[in-house]
C-alpha cells in the first residue's frame, strides 16, 4: 500500500495523539479513518451535484415540476410514518 505524507502543526498532532490514545487508536488510523470519511461524504455530494444539475436541466427544457402541495404531502407522510415507529420502538422498550 502506498504511503502519504501529511504535515500537520503540533496542535493537530497533540491532539490526534490525545485521542488515539483516548480509543486505543494510532494517529494513523484516525487520519486514514478521517481521509475514508471526507472522500465519501465529498464524493456523494458531487453525484447530488449532478443529480441537481440533471433535473434543472430537464426543469429548463420541458417547464415540468412536482407542485409544492404534492412535495408538502409526501414529506407530512414521511414524519408521520417516522414518528408511529418511534412511538411503537419507544412501546417496546
Amino acid at each position: 500500500m502506498p504511503s502519504v505524507a501529511v504535515r500537520l502543526d503540533a496542535d493537530m498532532k497533540a491532539r490526534l495523539e490525545k485521542l488515539g490514545k483516548a480509543r486505543d487508536r494510532s494517529p494513523h488510523y484516525l487520519m486514514k479513518e478521517a481521509i475514508e470519511a471526507y472522500v465519501s461524504r465529498e464524493e456523494w455530494r458531487a453525484k447530488e451535484d449532478a443529480i441537481i444539475e440533471e433535473r434543472w436541466r430537464h426543469y429548463q427544457l420541458t417547464g415540468e415540476a412536482i407542485p409544492h402541495e404534492e412535495v408538502v404531502a409526501h414529506f407530512e407522510a414521511m414524519i408521520a410514518e417516522n414518528k408511529k415507529k418511534r412511538e411503537a420502538s419507544a412501546r417496546r422498550a
